[in-house]
């Protein structure tokens, strides 16, 4: 990465609450910037600090305490008390053991912390409390407008933000809220957006099916969606928007919705068949990570609509693959998406139906916003990057 070497060596400790086997999008971020450090002759090694838990609040006691990942991240796993948490947050709201975290921090020893996302407070006081002094402290919370009866968190965040040496925000518009939000000092505010993993693979050209006669006709254009099958995924907004549109699609197409199941799937399924879409919706549930590459090099359209993207890593994620992003203006989507993309006003029906019509129906554009959000990522949200910029904060 063309970086000098510091001294001493990097020792970098991640924390968050929930991580491998579970693995969302935070996590991912996680993984793969954990990967572009250990190439960096400055780093001697990177560890995650965990819980035993899977989102949202899931328990599974029969992880392991510990866990080497085969590209060398070493998992330190925290067993709650009770295993069934309180459901007020998204993160589990229920004690750890302070020794317990004194143990793992002083068996890792690391020099940099660096928290990633918010909420899970009692791991973050205690990992400070046993290495203040010690360690540089990194926070990059995941903010999100907090309602009255969530103020409570505003002193934690704002007590976390205070300690941390620096505060990394994904965007200038998540970075302008924490700071209102939580005090923060410009002087300790940093904006690093996250990566992209580019494919692996190569997109196939147009699939040809044989229609009746043996004429060839064109398959079904692919329409993603990556995401929590939950409220705050949207995918039930999208899916009426995609009920609308389709008799205006001048190609078969199909929409396929990848995601673990948080409460939505059910409804989805439902709603599904009342509007005859059975085989045309798919709901694929969690995917491995190989598949999930699999699914964007084969999509042509990647639909999302978000109550709330504090940065979207599936649309960076789609673009990478050269797959337009159709979307709203929630978050710092319209910061952040300036290219490849097409942003409508936020929960905009007869916008969002306009756009997914317009976007099936002409080839030349998608093809297009396609090679526009590639370059656009490639230029602008690599991990080699992102993990440049990460290490000049840990160094000091």
């Amino acid at each position: 990465m063309g970086l000098q070497v510091s001294s001493p060596p990097l020792r970098v400790l991640f924390l968050t609450p929930y991580f491998r086997p579970y693995l969302g999008g935070i996590e991912r971020a996680i993984e793969q910037l954990s990967f572009q450090l250990m190439q960096s002759p400055s780093v001697e090694a990177v560890a995650v600090l965990t819980t035993k838990y899977a989102f949202p609040r899931i328990p599974h006691p029969e992880w392991a305490d510990r866990e080497t990942t085969p590209q060398g991240i070493a998992i330190f796993r925290l067993a709650g008390h009770p295993e069934k948490s309180l459901p007020l947050y998204s993160v589990p709201l229920v004690w750890f053991s302070p020794g317990q975290i004194q143990r793992y921090v002083q068996e890792f020893n690391p020099n940099v912390v660096h928290f990633v996302g918010d909420g899970w407070f009692w791991g973050h006081f205690w990992a400070w409390f046993w290495l203040r002094g010690r360690a540089r402290f990194v926070f990059t919370p995941s903010f999100h407008t907090l309602p009255p009866h969530r103020w409570w968190l505003r002193p934690i965040n704002g007590f976390l933000c205070g300690r941390a040496h620096h505060v990394v925000s994904l965007s200038r518009n998540e970075a302008e809220q924490v700071r209102r939000a939580y005090w923060t000092p410009r002087r300790k505010q940093r904006v690093i957006g996250w990566g992209a993993s580019l494919p692996g693979g190569i997109r196939p050209g147009p699939p040809l099916q044989r229609g009746d006669g043996g004429i060839s006709v064109s398959a079904p254009l692919t329409i993603l969606c990556v995401g929590r099958l939950g409220a705050h995924k949207g995918q039930m907004w999208l899916l009426e928007v995609y009920r609308r549109a389709r008799p205006h699609f001048l190609h078969p197409t199909r929409l396929v919705l990848v995601g673990r199941d948080e409460g939505g799937a059910a409804e989805l399924r439902a709603a599904i068949g009342e509007a005859g879409l059975a085989g045309e919706v798919v709901l694929t549930g969690e995917v491995s990570d190989a598949d999930l590459a699999d699914w964007y090099l084969r999509s042509d359209l990647f639909a999302l609509f978000s109550r709330y993207e504090a940065f979207g890593l599936a649309f960076f994620e789609a673009m990478s693959c050269g797959v337009p992003v159709l979307t709203h203006a929630v978050g710092a989507n319209l910061e952040l998406l300036s290219q490849g993309a097409v942003v409508t006003p936020r929960f905009d029906a007869p916008a969002a139906v306009e756009h997914l019509v317009r976007l099936v129906n002409d080839d030349a554009l998608r093809q297009r916003l396609g090679q526009q959000g590639q370059e656009y990522v490639r230029a602008r949200f690599t991990w080699p990057e992102v993990a440049r910029q990460y290490l000049e904060l840990y160094s000091g």
